[in-house]
């Protein structure tokens, strides 16, 4: 090779994505699995000569957890736990492996037991924390995030999934003070940012919700939903121009966005410019064919202007979907902070009768 060529030589990343598309391992992930087994050899080799030493065998279940092996890291905890009944580090692991294996009932068992004989540890409150959000008890996930930031309150996952509980109970003056605390320590941090946005809004304070919107757009000016919630804010406040460009800059941005059709469909409908409403939400629904909300207020443009047929369809496809959703979430329970604000202008009643 010719001399300086190196320094002009570029290594391409591949999207781990696009690996799994092409039946190819992803390198890294690769790397991760080598190295867990090469620690896990090791620590089996040291277990020879001391089968029974609690702290390698916690950290040989450990491994297995990490390498997805959570029946085998049961086993070995259960024992550990049978000879040393107050080692907390046993339990916090074993909770960990219960959690990731689908056990949360067993998770909040063990790191319940965790906490009891070690109330310092921060993971142990973390994780506790985050399977009472998969149960949807979130007073108690708010409690376990609260005494992550008593332990540690430099901890912002911490501050931040307290935030996501308290939204979940529609706390929303705590979920404000929670969310400003830790932008202490990032102020820049754009997630949490618009976090900050969505619990003014829903806290019906919309003056707070668009100076943080504004924020978000200046902290990423080519955010297609930074604009999105820009324009929810501007509509709330009847500023209805700046609402129109906000919405049209989110889909400049991003012409696949469809909350950004359904709001602007939304105001559209809230002063009267019923056509072009439809045409908003018709855009909508052919990008993303699940927007409950987009076929509900369609269905009541289509009523308002006498169209009764194609009003009687997109009532039926909102019912369908709604149906769909209620299965679902009967099946599942999932929580993140939210970082959105997804409605604007006039809201359609969902229990209207489509021929009332």
């Amino acid at each position: 090779m010719a001399e300086g060529k190196s320094d002009q030589w570029v290594t391409m990343k591949i999207h781990p994505e696009i690996l799994e598309e092409l039946g190819v391992r992803d390198p890294n992930e690769m790397k991760r699995e080598q190295a867990i087994m090469k620690k896990t050899r090791q620590i089996r080799k040291e277990l020879r000569d001391d089968e029974n030493n609690p702290e390698k065998n916690v950290e040989l279940a450990t491994l297995f957890v990490d390498g997805g092996n959570y029946e085998e890291a049961v086993a070995v905890l259960k024992k550990v736990i049978s000879r040393n009944p107050k080692m907390a580090s046993a339990y916090k692991v074993l909770g960990a492996a219960y959690g990731l294996w689908d056990h949360e009932d067993e998770a909040i068992r063990e790191l319940n037991r965790a906490a009891e004989l070690d109330d310092q540890d921060v993971e142990t409150f973390f994780n506790l924390g985050g399977v009472y959000m998969l149960k949807d008890m979130y007073v108690n996930a708010a409690q376990c995030f609260k005494r992550v930031t008593e332990i540690d309150p430099t901890d912002t996952m911490g501050y931040a999934n307290l935030a996501a509980a308290y939204d979940m109970q529609k706390l929303y003056s705590e979920e404000i003070q929670v969310l400003k605390k830790v932008l202490m320590f990032n102020p820049e941090d754009k997630e949490l940012r618009s976090a900050l946005s969505t619990a003014y809004f829903n806290d019906d304070r919309y003056d707070e919700a668009l100076s943080a919107a504004l924020c978000v757009v200046e902290l990423d000016e080519k955010d297609p939903q930074a604009y999105c919630n820009l324009g929810s804010c501007f509509s709330a406040q009847n500023m209805t121009d700046d609402a129109i460009n906000a919405f049209n800059k989110a889909i400049e941005l991003d012409p696949e966005f469809s909350l950004a059709y359904t709001n602007l469909g939304s105001l559209y409908a809230s002063i009267g410019r019923v056509e072009k409403a439809i045409k908003q939400f018709k855009q909508a629904t052919s990008l993303n064919s699940a927007d409950a909300l987009a076929y509900l207020n369609m269905f009541n443009c289509y009523k308002g202007i006498g169209r009764t047929e194609e009003a009687q369809e997109a009532y039926k496809k909102y019912e369908e979907i709604m149906s769909r959703a209620n299965a679902s979430a009967s099946q599942s329970n999932f929580a993140s902070i939210p970082g959105e604000v997804s409605g604007s202008g006039e809201t359609a009643d969902a229990k209207q009768n489509p021929n009332g």
